[in-house]
């Protein structure tokens, strides 16, 4: 028996060997034999070629500021052979000297508690199991836990290969944890930053601007409740309706766009998203940083409901402004990411 098995042996080494060419032999043999963890990276990996660039792939990150609010930047991890990217992403999410000094010039924090440790993860079906040290739970408060809780899970599903994240302490999936947020199934992303005052079936998310002690400014998503009777009509138009209505008071947010604006109508012409708006946005048509923001803020809004937008111009009754100091009228180009810090 022990002859007839290495016999198989070398005629599989020499089936591989023919196929392989130039490759490695040795490491196709290895790859088979890959755990659960390394396949569900190679998963992970696969789709994002065009992210990558020098051993780096472009990734979202969620972080909080001040007001604990989540904020999304694209930050450039480092592609580390045999670590996961998805792991090496929380990574740079946790707490600690390095991260933080990595994101103190625009005013932000990590989100994952100091010394928590990634134990394992998984990816299977769309389900990302990601098992933490008990270090995860040194939190204090019910927004603290829910700024964690959509901070990973936002962070992990913008890989293309995970739809939903099961949490998971110390080897197993609680069914709550210390505050009241539902654990025992996984979890999918929705609601970031929610501001309104009450629930709502209809929902949108708009992009609003905050900034930590006069740093720099970034973009927030925020949530909001809108008054639809039909959940499935929302729109790109109600988006920016609420958009244009403002953030509510005391929240630290602000937005560029004159009070009294709204929104005659919108249309898509193929990526480039055309806004008619009410002349109470020629207040700013000579500010060229104010309508760059505003414009961005238009397209990020449009770009929740419309992924393919890529520009956006904007008109008063029919009539296309000419934007900034130098009358330009090419369109606004909306940012691939709200925020970029490298």
């Amino acid at each position: 028996m022990k002859v007839k098995r290495v016999v198989a042996i070398g005629l599989i080494l020499c089936m591989i060997i023919s196929l392989a060419g130039c490759a490695n032999p040795i490491q196709m043999v290895k790859g088979l034999f890959e755990d659960e963890e390394q396949s569900a990276s190679n998963i992970i990996e696969s789709g994002d070629d065009a992210q990558m660039s020098e051993g780096l792939r472009n990734t979202v990150l969620y972080y909080k500021d001040e007001k604990g609010f989540l904020i999304p930047v694209m930050r450039k991890i480092p592609w580390t052979e045999g670590r996961g990217i998805a792991k090496e992403a929380l990574r740079a999410m946790i707490d600690n000297p390095a991260n933080r000094k990595g994101i103190e010039e625009i005013g932000l924090i990590p989100t994952i508690p100091a010394n928590t440790e990634i134990r394992g993860m998984s990816i299977k079906d769309g389900t990302c199991k990601v098992d933490f040290s008990s270090d995860f739970s040194n939190y204090f408060s019910k927004e603290e836990e829910t700024a964690l809780v959509k901070a990973v899970t936002y962070t992990l599903t913008e890989f293309p290969t995970i739809d939903r994240v099961q949490l998971m302490i110390n080897g197993k999936a609680p069914n709550s944890l210390e505050f009241g947020t539902k654990t025992s199934q996984a979890l999918t992303p929705q609601d970031i930053n929610y501001i309104s005052a009450e629930e709502s079936d209809n929902k949108v998310v708009v992009y609003y601007e905050g900034t930590t002690n006069g740093l720099e400014s970034y973009f927030v998503p925020v949530t909001k409740g809108i008054a639809k009777k039909d959940p499935k009509s929302t729109n790109a138009l109600d988006a920016l309706d609420a958009l244009v209505e403002g953030p509510p008071e005391g929240l630290g947010l602000y937005s560029e766009i004159p009070k009294g604006t709204h929104v005659v109508d919108i249309d898509m012409k193929e990526s480039i998203a055309c806004i008619n708006l009410s002349e109470e946005i020629l207040q700013i048509v000579d500010n060229e940083g104010a309508v760059d923001s505003v414009a961005k803020s238009f397209g990020l809004t449009v770009k929740e409901q419309n992924p393919e937008v890529a520009g956006v111009k904007l008109f008063v009754n029919g009539k296309e402004l000419k934007l900034g100091k130098e009358n330009k009228e090419d369109p606004v180009v909306v940012p691939t990411f709200a925020n970029q810090y490298e």
